[in-house]
């Protein structure tokens, strides 16, 4: 690896996949989202392939999903896509349809 001004610069694969340095994000992984895709068991086996190689290997894990803010914590933008993608003319039809959560897990090696 090859330094300049305090920085490390990875130069191989192996440097830029460092375990140490990388994390894997999993995101939109809920019960609620298999139903709109095709194939669900297929990516459900995959997505389980690369767990257990990132938790084997000692990669950081980090599970996301897509949320919605409740409607009084709400800005213009978040108004304005809930209106687009729920087909609604106004705000007070808006229906916050997923809970607003992060939750973060570690490997077991970290």
């Amino acid at each position: 690896m090859k330094s300049a001004f305090g920085l490390n610069i990875p130069q191989t694969l192996e440097e830029v996949c460092e375990p140490k340095r990388t994390a894997l994000l999993v995101y939109d992984m809920q019960v609620g989202i298999l139903g709109q895709i095709k194939y669900p068991e297929r990516i459900i086996r995959q997505v389980l392939r690369v767990l257990t190689a990132a938790r084997e290997t000692g990669v950081r894990v980090f599970f996301s999903r897509h949320l919605s803010l409740p409607k009084e914590l709400m800005g213009a933008f978040q108004f304005r896509t809930a209106m687009a993608w729920q087909r609604v003319n106004s705000p007070e039809q808006v229906n916050p349809s997923f809970c607003a959560t992060i939750e973060v897990f570690k490997s077991p090696q970290s």
